[in-house]
């Protein structure tokens, strides 16, 4: 009897990614402005890289540290901001909507129950496909 491969890129898709739960406890802290939550969940060297599209000019590198990572996605929220969790590219996600428009991707790695890195898209021009009608 032989072991089942999987194709490559469903391996890939699963290694190192965060799992709903790790991505839930995010979704509560940001919905909450729980700064304090959102560093409980985010890893001691924590990598924070948001792809704004060149409309953050200062988001032009990698953030790096658990403190500033949390406080880089704290700022994300606004009053009228609110957290989904969804799949993004067959992995557990975060979507923050403000009225009916979507306007970030979030995803995340983690190692022992922490997310290492996590990733930010709020470049309109990707976010297209999110916007165009009904979704979640």
């Amino acid at each position: 009897m032989t072991r089942r491969q999987y194709p490559a890129w469903l391996r890939r898709k699963r290694r190192g990614a965060a799992d709903r739960d790790d991505m839930e406890a995010l979704a509560i802290a940001l919905a909450a402005g729980d700064r304090a939550g959102i560093r409980a969940v985010l890893h001691a060297h924590a990598v924070l890289i948001v792809d704004s599209g060149g409309l953050i000019p200062r988001s032009a590198g990698p953030i790096d540290g658990r403190v500033v990572a949390s406080a880089g996605l704290a700022a994300l929220m606004t009053p009228e901001t609110s957290v989904v969790t969804t799949s993004i590219n067959s992995v557990p996600g975060l979507v923050l909507v403000r009225g009916d428009t979507v306007v970030a991707a979030v995803t995340a790695e983690s190692r022992s129950g922490l997310l290492t890195s996590v990733w930010v898209v709020c470049n309109p021009e990707k976010l297209r496909h999110w916007n165009r009608g009904p979704r979640l």
